[in-house]
């Protein structure tokens, strides 16, 4: 080892870890001490990024960091030169024991506000633990190992559970360096690591039952250690002020936040009106909380649920985007799901459905959404075979019965119906219309081109499991066909004039598919769904698929309108 053209004298071998091995050097010019690194990792490009950050962090001129002198390769081997510190470190003296409590807190002290500092550049640490924490010989307490922390794995008895998994969002976070921080200090106060030698598993195990070894210290102390190492990054402190704040005050701080208050009390109005269908006054109550609390997480979920489930999706995406930038681990996955579906994306939104139910199998309205997605990608078998699985389980819900019949007739090329099903028509509006289509006088589909049954039939969403009567009334309309101006079907249906399945003639030739469109008709929960006609207008929007109709509106088949409302008493 040549140390730089004979630049250091090698003195001793300091220790070795994941990252490589450091040994003590004296600089011959300056007679200093030195710590000298030599890193394991050869790859160029990693190397470049290692050099980055530790040159970025010395910048800060941080007295409780390592400094960092310079750096130098020989042949492939990046040597690191820095501040040796004599004193030992943190791992040394909770060995020996021979520190008091109150230096123990000062310590965790200083070193939640040098990380705090550290959080605010964007730079996180990875592997906070008592053996890259050092003293100077002075007594100076500093952190080692920035850039060079092994980030492929961490140190098992240090890591956070959400880190196990090591995706981006969780070592991007700084709650992890939160975490070991605060199991060094359970160490410190107590000369236990309960994690050590413990498998991932049985880190989680140990988490769910909370048998932590910190009887002995008093409550304060006790509540500060539990709240920086709970298993749920949004319950841990959330900034390292946070956890100095409350070493200062030897207290948690009841987070008490007036905005928050008054953002979840307009959310719980805004949730209210969309349990009953209510979408104008959702609207009303969600706009209000965005305007007053933009960067408020739960306006932001909320306005992106509201939008997804009036089919508005890129704004949905748009308001759940920014929802997760904030907290990158909020769980929408069911949402992301239902989003890449809306997009045609289906295996994506088929790996994050399938990964919600993992964690929520008891959401009926989750399952569904995959059925469609294996629907829609014609993997019949399969959803009839998840369809027939939910109607055991749960009986009540009539959208998987009539899920399990489209799926049916469709793996049989529209030859056959699942036993049973004209028993019923009469109970489910959306099997009767379905068994309708199969079985009409004049075909509007074809089997082998467009249109195809396939584009005819009604996939039931979730919400439409309970209908309730409602009357939809027609103002006005250019339609030569004579037409009553009140339905109160379920499901109307739209379509060329002479053909008598039609609740609604429209004149208009062959510019009017046979089957046109239909109006799902429920009480605060009326939509139209386009059948892929030749064309389908709303309000002046073209709709490819499915719209909600909310009050008054416009509905035009090539010339013909009809001005309607789905609630006379409201004309606006």
């Amino acid at each position: 080892m040549a140390l730089y053209d004979n630049k250091y004298i090698f003195i001793n071998d300091l220790g070795k870890g994941g990252f490589g091995k450091v040994f003590l050097a004296k600089e011959k010019v300056s007679n200093r001490f030195v710590a000298i690194k030599q890193l394991l990792n050869k790859n160029k490009s990693e190397q470049e990024n290692i050099i980055h950050e530790i040159e970025t962090i010395s910048k800060f001129e941080n007295p409780n960091i390592v400094t960092y002198y310079h750096h130098f390769w020989e042949d492939t081997t990046l040597f690191l030169v820095m501040e040796y510190c004599s004193g030992g470190n943190l791992r040394d003296k909770i060995d020996n024991g021979n520190y008091s409590t109150l230096e123990a807190l000062e310590w965790i002290q200083t070193l939640t506000s040098c990380l705090r500092i550290i959080h605010r550049k964007g730079i996180i640490h990875h592997d906070i633990k008592p053996d890259n924490i050092v003293f100077t010989q002075n007594g100076t307490i500093k952190i080692a190992d920035f850039g060079i922390a092994n980030k492929d794995i961490g140190t098992r008895a240090y890591m956070s559970p959400e880190a196990f998994n090591w995706e981006v969002k969780s070592t991007n976070d700084p709650r992890i360096d939160i975490y070991a921080l605060g199991v060094t200090l359970m160490e410190l106060l107590t000369k236990k690591n309960p994690f050590f030698g413990l498998s991932r598993e049985k880190i989680i195990e140990k988490h769910q039952s909370a048998d932590f070894p910190i009887q002995d210290p008093p409550n304060w102390q006790q509540e500060i250690i539990l709240k920086a190492i709970n298993k749920t990054p949004e319950l841990r402190f959330q900034f390292m002020i946070e956890f100095e704040e409350a070493l200062k005050a030897k207290a948690v701080p009841i987070i008490f936040n007036k905005e928050n208050l008054k953002a979840a009390e307009l959310i719980e109005l805004a949730n209210k009106a969309l349990k009953t269908n209510k979408w104008r006054n959702a609207l009303k109550f969600l706009e209000l909380a965005y305007k007053k609390y933009g960067n408020n997480v739960t306006v932001l979920q909320a306005l992106g649920k509201y939008y997804l489930r009036i089919q508005k999706i890129d704004l949905a995406k748009s308001f759940y985007e920014k929802a997760v930038k904030l907290n990158p681990r909020l769980d929408v996955q069911k949402e992301l799901g239902w989003i890449n579906l809306e997009a045609k994306k289906y295996p994506i939104a088929i790996g994050l459905l399938s990964d919600h139910l993992h964690r929520n199998p008891a959401d009926y309205e989750a399952y569904n959404l995959l059925i469609r997605c294996y629907y829609e990608t014609d993997r019949y078998e399969t959803a009839m075979e998840l369809s027939k699985m939910l109607m055991e389980a749960n009986p009540t819900l009539p959208c998987f019965s009539n899920n399990y019949f489209i799926a049916f007739v469709l793996n049989s090329n529209g030859k056959s119906i699942p036993p049973k099903s004209e028993s019923e028509l009469k109970n489910n509006p959306f099997i009767e219309y379905n068994f309708s289509v199969i079985n009409e006088n004049e075909k509007s589909h074809s089997y082998k081109k467009s249109p195809t049954l396939k584009s005819k039939l009604l996939f039931m969403d979730f919400q439409f499991n309970t209908l309730k009567p409602n009357t939809i009334t027609i103002l006005d309309t250019n339609n030569k066909v004579v037409t009553p101006n009140s339905f109160n079907n379920p499901i109307i249906k739209f379509g060329r004039e002479e053909y008598e399945q039609n609740d609604i003639q429209v004149s208009g030739s062959n510019a009017v598919s046979r089957r046109h469109c239909v109006i799902i008709n429920s009480k605060d929960n009326v939509w139209l769904y386009d059948l892929e006609s030749t064309g389908t207008v709303v309000n002046d929007e073209i709709i490819n698929n499915k719209v909600p109709l909310i009050g008054y509106n416009t509905l035009k088949i090539r010339d013909i309108f009809f001005n309607l409302t789905t609630d006379k008493t409201k004309l606006l």
